[in-house]
């Protein structure tokens, strides 16, 4: 079967192909989910990307979309994540997901991908021999976690709550260090603070920014919580999880219908926190990785 570069007019058959093979699946975890053509363009403009350049779909006689592969990255990454292959029911069983992999990988090499990201349902039982069968090896497990009702509780009253302002950047930068969350440089903060795309609450003492809550809204109605950081002075009394809950119910408020996070099974006290703002396990996912080497 033809698989070609992803069109701007195959737009509404991609996301039709992810929305029917999310209903379809028990377990469908990472792979692509776009519930409609502004979530579709969301994704890749969150990564500063086209989609024309790193998706690949699979033509029909008709000239229908029968499937489609590729990756997410950032701009200019060496790691990218592999839009795991999805496939039209009519078309499963007959190769047609192994054909899209291999050609995403070659794709992947093209863009200078050297390292391959998946993540995948641990009941995908398929998928992963697919994978595994191309070079992936699991790496890591992840709990994808879901709150689906609009948290409730207030913030610490000695605290003032508020969504974080420009000049804000360099105190939730320096949380980010002071907790060790994943590195991010300044600039990469003040960017997302003004780009109408991401949500920022802090908690201030004595003018002070002593905790930080960040969510990513490129998806209003299923905003991801990216990011939560407390002070050294402020933890273990609950102002991650208030805040957390506060940040939240101001999104359920303006519509969401749930809220997302990936955390690690090994962290129990971060878990034991989303726990109290509303959040249960939803599924378990397999990481896997592999190297491309230059071809």
């Amino acid at each position: 079967m033809p698989i070609r570069p992803f069109r701007e007019e195959d737009t509404a058959a991609a996301v039709q192909l992810s929305a029917a093979c999310a209903r379809s699946e028990a377990d469908f975890v990472l792979n692509p989910l776009w519930e409609s053509e502004e979530e579709f363009r969301a994704e890749f403009e969150r990564h500063e990307i086209t989609p024309q350049q790193h998706v690949l779909v699979a033509e029909g006689m008709s000239g229908e979309i029968l499937g489609l592969s590729g990756f997410l990255r950032f701009t200019g990454a060496r790691e990218g994540g592999l839009l795991c292959p999805i496939v039209a029911k009519v078309e499963r069983g007959r190769g047609l997901g192994g054909q899209l992999l291999r050609a995403s990988l070659d794709l992947g090499r093209r863009l200078g991908i050297g390292l391959a990201t998946a993540g995948l349902g641990t009941r995908n039982r398929a998928g992963f021999a697919l994978l595994t069968a191309l070079g992936f090896r699991p790496v890591r497990q992840h709990f994808l976690m879901r709150c689906e009702a609009r948290p409730t509780g207030e913030p610490m009253p000695e605290l003032a709550v508020a969504d974080a302002l420009p000049e804000d950047a360099a105190a939730i930068h320096g949380l980010h260090l002071a907790c060790g969350l994943a590195p991010r440089p300044l600039v990469a903060i003040e960017r997302s603070l003004k780009d109408g795309r991401h949500g920022f609450v802090v908690a201030r003492r004595d003018g002070e920014v002593r905790a930080f809550v960040e969510l990513d809204l490129h998806w209003p109605r299923r905003p991801w919580v990216s990011f939560v950081g407390v002070s050294p002075a402020h933890r273990d009394h609950g102002l991650g999880t208030a805040l957390t809950a506060w940040a939240l119910a101001q999104r359920f408020d303006a519509g969401a219908r749930s809220a997302l996070l990936a955390l690690s099974p090994s962290n129990r006290t971060a878990l034991r926190a989303y726990e109290k703002v509303g959040f249960r396990l939803h599924r378990v996912f397999d990481v896997l990785e592999r190297s491309l080497p230059p071809g």
